[in-house]
């Protein structure tokens, strides 16, 4: 089996874990309750869990997926959370938003365009 093939078994099955991992708080096991943080977190699990797999069966995407992670981010950080994780959540979306606007336009350095591209420049 090639490493490319175990790559996107692989990814898939992180993408169950995490979906799986981000619905337990729904399904009230452990006695666990549903308040802002736990659906922020599961929020988070459900887009890396999506992301992940999104990026390794299509890479040509890999801009986009990053820059709907940074809007998701904001979003999450000021919908959900209070003031110190608010603050942390919008300044990591914030920044992939800017990476994924500059990797758009080119804009990097090219040791940082070589994620986006195959050939950077």
């Amino acid at each position: 089996m090639s490493y490319n093939k175990r790559i996107q078994q692989l990814s898939i099955v992180f993408a169950f874990v995490m979906i799986i991992w981000a619905s337990l708080p729904f399904l009230n096991l452990g006695g666990m309750s549903i308040d802002s943080n736990s659906i922020a977190s599961s929020v988070i699990f459900v887009l890396i869990g999506i992301a992940y797999p999104l990026v390794v069966f299509k890479p040509q995407w890999n801009k986009i997926v990053l820059l709907i992670e940074g809007i998701v981010f904001i979003a999450v950080g000021l919908i959900f959370l209070e003031f110190p994780y608010e603050l942390f959540f919008i300044i990591i979306g914030i920044i992939f938003t800017i990476l994924a606007i500059l990797a758009y336009l080119r804009k990097l350095p090219s040791g940082l365009l070589r994620f986006f591209y195959k050939n950077p420049k």
